[in-house]
């Protein structure tokens, strides 16, 4: 009777799921409690253009505008709509990326500065978050990368010895006690601190009002079809014919695409995949364990998971090329099956529980796997922030505060932790 049940409750949640291609944040918050806003027309002059509304956008604004400049966003579609509500929703204190690999690629002081800037970029986004009072679910946790298996510890290990000799925080974990804080099979892992949970589309939303009472001009559905410069400023055309004058472009959204198309030998673009669970039953509950903190995975198949409120899990990977749009439904309902099993191999006390939403998310990186984020030389005037890998946060806050000291020429050396010169 029990087992019958079990499988009534699970057809039940098939049934409800919102749909393949549903987003868990962009869901979680009604369009009845989204403020509107309006479509950009006719012709204008600005200090600075940010285009693109995800979370470095909106950021972007309000700290260009909190420096006193004249801030015009552009969105093409709805704000926080994109990458930014399909993200895993964290804010973690290093780039995606193993600190081991990049510093065989970028060299010692360069991966060292970008582990440092990223840190501090995850403690004042959360600061600034906290600061603003937007609520967003913001709560401090920490971020374990755990050895898989036998087979990845050795590089767990060397992971570990690298941010050692860096400096850096890396706080290991025996086989044991790694099991313990997961509640899942491992055979190490480190520990970071200075990591936070948060509704990315709550957070982003909350960027773009506190841009606006600084008085941002804050446009939605008003997509840019190109930019042009001469040596002393630039425009913004839009596809519906409006022009903005300014003197600084802020490009935010994530990836050159078409406007861009000279940097697209710069990127490397890939789709994930998330999935979010139905609530877990109090006997799931029971054998998970303490369900605390982000986590992800020290070997090349790596995933993310972390808890989230009504007892689900948000668990990602699974990345490959870009689908087109006759596969990508097809291949959504494989990718969703497949890391449905993967976390039921990681944690078998859900084994049974199915999905409520699954979704797939652009993961944009680089050869070396930093970020772009600085001025270009081929394209005067402008300022680009793209390429931050599964999990961006932090360094959307890091693009924010560079592009606000580049445009008020405050620039530090660190800014160019990330730049195309390096």
């Amino acid at each position: 009777m029990r087992r019958m049940l079990a499988r009534s409750r699970s057809q039940l949640f098939l049934f409800r799921m919102p749909g393949y291609g549903a987003r868990f944040w962009a869901d979680r918050t009604a369009d009845q409690r989204r403020r509107s806003y309006p479509i950009f027309r006719g012709k204008t002059t600005a200090d600075v253009v940010v285009i693109g509304g995800g979370l470095t956008g909106c950021a972007t604004a309000y700290a260009l505008a909190a420096g006193g400049c004249d801030v015009v966003l552009l969105e093409a579609a709805r704000l926080a709509d994109g990458a930014t509500a399909a993200s895993i929703g964290a804010i973690v204190p290093q780039p995606d990326a193993s600190y081991a690999a990049v510093e065989r690629i970028a060299g010692a002081r360069a991966t060292g500065n970008a582990w440092r800037e990223t840190r501090r970029a995850s403690l004042e986004l959360g600061s600034a978050l906290r600061k603003l009072k937007i609520r967003c679910d913001l709560e401090p946790t920490e971020l374990l990368i755990t050895a898989r298996t036998i087979d990845d510890a050795p590089g767990l290990l060397r992971e570990k010895a690298a941010r050692k000799k860096a400096g850096l925080d890396a706080a290991a974990l025996s086989a044991r006690a790694a099991r313990q804080a997961l509640g899942q099979d491992t055979a190490g892992a480190i520990r970071l601190h200075d990591a936070f949970e948060f509704d990315p589309v709550r957070a982003t939303l909350g960027f773009a009002a506190a841009a606006s009472l600084k008085g941002a001009k804050v446009f939605e559905r008003s997509a840019v079809k190109r930019t042009r410069f001469t040596r002393k400023d630039a425009q913004v055309i839009l596809e519906n014919g409006g022009v903005i004058q300014t003197r600084g472009i802020v490009v935010a959204t994530g990836e050159p695409g078409a406007l861009f198309g000279q940097l697209r030998r710069h990127v490397h673009a890939a789709e994930g995949y998330v999935v979010v669970t139905h609530p877990l039953t109090a006997a799931m509950r029971r054998g998970l364990g303490p369900r605390k903190g982000v986590i992800t995975e020290a070997g090349s198949d790596s995933h993310w998971l972390r808890w989230l409120p009504e007892d689900r899990i948000l668990f990602a990977g699974a990345p490959g090329a870009p689908a087109n749009e006759r596969q990508r439904q097809k291949l959504l309902v494989q990718r969703t099956a497949q890391l449905m099993y993967e976390l039921s191999v990681r944690y078998p006390a859900i084994s049974g529980l199915p999905a409520a939403w699954g979704w797939h998310v652009p993961v944009v990186s680089t050869s070396d796997r930093l970020p772009w984020i600085g001025a270009h030389r081929n394209y005067p005037h402008h300022f680009f922030a793209m390429a931050t890998g599964w999990e961006g946060a932090a360094l959307a806050w890091f693009a924010a505060k560079a592009a606000a000291r580049h445009f008020r020429d405050e620039a530090r050396r660190e800014d160019e932790t990330f730049g195309f010169g390096r």
